[in-house]
């Protein structure tokens, strides 16, 4: 799955979403619920019911798969483009997650460097999931402020040519946390 340059979405593979389809409708709805999936103008539609199946049942998902979160990013309620990319931002950090916590931290390497599609993807999930100790950080070590970092994605998002996600990412932000981050006791 590509995640850098100008809407360079490929298509997300047919097996996301078919396995949450064999593990949460019942055999008899599998099919027509598949066909739905399969067809662009209710592909959203059938992920956004997948979320809330998989929301009710979470027991019965696999606990590799990857396809409850493009499910859930589904109820945002973005175009599919937007929504594809914030998932490919998603997986491109899944195995960045350490370095996130150590640069937020303070510990980790400087991403100076990186392409904007990098950043983006990098301090969209970083303050989708890390946003209370991104602030802790600006609070106690003068780190520079969550919404700098947030109008820095802005920019690359648009860069990037991704100008609905620039202008909705403040959304974007609080959605990933309302929905990927658990509450604190």
């Amino acid at each position: 799955m590509k995640t850098e340059g100008i809407h360079d979405t490929e298509e997300i593979p047919d097996y996301v979403g078919a396995e949450l389809i064999s593990s949460l409708v019942p055999p008899k709805q599998q099919a027509h619920a598949q066909r739905l999936l399969d067809d662009p103008g209710s592909r959203n539609l059938i992920r956004q019911q997948l979320s809330q199946l998989a929301d009710d049942n979470a027991g019965l998902l696999p606990q590799n798969s990857f396809s409850w979160i493009l499910c859930k990013l589904t109820t945002f309620g973005a175009e599919e483009t937007d929504t594809l990319r914030i998932y490919q931002a998603f997986l491109s950090q899944l195995n960045q997650l350490g370095q996130m916590c150590r640069i937020l931290a303070g510990d980790g390497a400087h991403c100076k460097f990186d392409s904007p599609a990098v950043v983006a993807n990098r301090i969209t999930i970083g303050l989708g999931l890390f946003y209370e100790q991104a602030a802790r950080r600006h609070q106690r070590h003068a780190a520079p402020s969550p919404h700098f970092y947030q109008q820095m994605a802005v920019s690359c998002f648009a860069v990037t040519g991704y100008k609905t996600i620039a202008t909705q990412l403040p959304e974007w932000l609080e959605f990933l946390r309302s929905n990927f981050v658990s509450p604190r006791p």
